[in-house]
């Protein structure tokens, strides 16, 4: 007799991957190189954590969430037999949520778009040119100055369409009166993270061979006798065959109607550490010297997932194919139903300002505390507040497209009473950036006691009320938000590694209207009292 795991299918790679996506969309199949794609949240090297800002305009427009274990109808009596299922063999269940904004948040982000765009369009019509200087041997065989006009580089993206977002009862962070917070795995566009990168190496020797090209071709010769520059007779690897003389010089584009400005970066000539010295330089440097422009037109930029033009250079940090996507560790808030404190907070979110969110303001004096305190970011990144759409139907290896996987093996009995059903509720989500545990002060040093009361007061002293002073709305986590995740963990100089703190759960949370509640505040007294009184700081007259 078979046992219930035995009894399991194995949905493979299709429990993780939609196979319906566009080819045009990162997300598409064809993308993945082996070993890729992970299964979630059993991977032995989990995702680092996302703490960078995201702009609002780049806010992923459509989220599908692969949600195998039901986790989005936040129901406390949602059966837990198939928590300790692997995800691979759980029926796939994904929904389509859209991305909801305030008003004021949605033309901020459209001006902001706007912006970027008309930079990138600016940035495009700058030409670069690398300009390689010869080396001392090369300038007494009359060699010139070589200048390599550098492609446009590839446009940032301004939009992002879309995201995927994959819960497990595995990544169960925490549960409050009206909502349960999960650590989530968010898929999301590699190029949001990746900066196209252009080889120097790879374009002098690019240069080098179309040089080459020239002197056996006889070009070489002809445009520096019209410059009436000094050439020595060619040397034996000079001398071209008739298959040479056929070579045709590639025609360069019309620099002067696609350009309005150029700026020559000067490459020296390899010094004794091997290195060469670059430094920007206007067209008029080296007036003394001859400099021949050559258009190479097999140069290249570079992505990491783009294995077709990767060089030997390693300009990235691996040299094998990777995805076009990048998965993160992110906080995924949900909420029960009829309860409304999600939206709030996630318009609280959308209000705060830009330095809540900064990873480093300095030091400073937070009233009525004594000492200096450290002004790191204040609240978590917001990642955006996700509305349901509908249930995505999807193809499986073995169901046709437009036919739900997780229906495909139902009676039609049992859709016809599905039918007369209201649909299950969906709760809507908000992304935040993982921010660690809640703090137990009896384990904190004075200074952090006090970094964490400042929190509230910085909160206070930016017009805002808290409404919810509890020890479970401060979170702790090892390292500070100005390091690398993965190396938060690593001490500095011999020392214990830091702790940093933020202030989370905003749906009470609103703004000060009132001059008595500011007066309040600045007399030691309401949100301030508490707070302090939370972490055990007394502090005098400092008012």
């Amino acid at each position: 007799m078979e046992t219930d795991e035995e009894e399991k299918r194995n949905y493979g790679v299709s429990s993780v991957l939609m196979l319906d996506r566009p080819l045009s969309s990162p997300f598409h199949h064809s993308y993945y190189p082996p070993p890729w794609p992970f299964i979630p949240f059993a991977n032995p090297y989990p995702p680092v954590l996302l703490q960078e800002r995201i702009p609002m305009h780049l806010l992923p427009k459509t989220l599908y969430v692969h949600d195998p274990y039901s986790i989005l109808h936040v129901d406390e009596y949602r059966h837990t037999s198939d928590d300790e299922t692997p995800w691979i063999n759980m029926r796939p269940r994904v929904y389509r949520y859209n991305l909801s904004l305030g008003s004021s948040t949605l033309k901020a982000a459209e001006k902001a778009k706007k912006e970027a765009e008309e930079n990138e369009r600016k940035k495009k019509r700058a030409l670069d040119v690398l300009r390689f200087m010869p080396t001392e041997e090369e300038r007494a065989r009359g060699e010139p100055a070589y200048e390599v006009p550098l492609p446009a580089r590839p446009s940032a993206p301004s939009r992002v369409e879309e995201a995927h977002l994959y819960l497990s009862p595995a990544g169960k962070l925490g549960q409050g009166h009206h909502s349960m917070v999960y650590k989530a795995e968010w898929e999301l566009p590699r190029e949001l993270f990746t900066e196209p990168k252009l080889c120097h190496a790879c374009v002098y020797e690019e240069l080098k061979r179309e040089v080459g090209r020239l002197k056996r071709s006889g070009w070489w010769r002809e445009i520096m006798y019209e410059a009436e520059v000094k050439v020595p007779p060619p040397t034996e690897e000079e001398e071209g065959g008739p298959e040479d003389m056929e070579y045709e010089m590639p025609t360069a584009p019309d620099f002067s109607e696609e350009f309005d400005s150029e700026r020559i970066i000067v490459v020296q000539a390899q010094s004794n550490s091997g290195r060469k010295q670059m430094k920007p330089s206007s067209s008029s440097a080296s007036e003394e010297l001859t400099v021949f422009r050559v258009y190479c037109p097999n140069i290249h930029w570079q992505t990491p997932s783009d294995s077709s033009a990767q060089c030997p250079h390693s300009m990235f940090r691996t040299n094998y194919p990777v995805p076009r996507t990048s998965v993160f560790q992110v906080a995924a808030k949900l909420s029960t139903q009829h309860d409304r404190h999600l939206a709030r907070e996630a318009w609280n979110y959308q209000e705060f300002p830009e330095h809540f969110f900064k990873h480093w303001n300095g030091y400073n004096l937070v009233r009525p505390i004594h000492n200096p305190v450290p002004l790191y970011a204040l609240v978590p990144q917001f990642y955006g507040y996700y509305v349901p759409v509908e249930e995505v139907t999807s193809s499986t290896p073995d169901t046709s497209p437009g036919e739900n996987a997780m229906d495909a093996d139902k009676t039609p009995s049992e859709h016809a009473s599905e039918k007369s059903q209201p649909p299950p509720y969906l709760s809507p989500i908000l992304l935040l950036e993982h921010c660690g545990k809640p703090i137990d002060p009896s384990t904190l040093s004075e200074d952090e006691r006090k970094e964490c009361a400042s929190l509230w007061l910085r909160f206070n002293h930016a017009g805002w009320l808290h409404e919810s002073i509890a020890e479970r709305n401060i979170l702790v986590q090892t390292g500070l938000p100005t390091q690398w995740p993965i190396e938060r963990h690593i001490p500095e100089f011999g020392d214990e590694p830091v702790n940093s703190f933020r202030l989370i759960d905003f749906g009470r949370s609103r703004k000060i209207k009132e001059a008595s509640e500011f007066d309040t505040l600045r007399l030691g007294m309401g949100e301030t009292a508490e707070a302090l009184k939370l972490v055990s700081i007394l502090h005098g007259a400092f008012l």
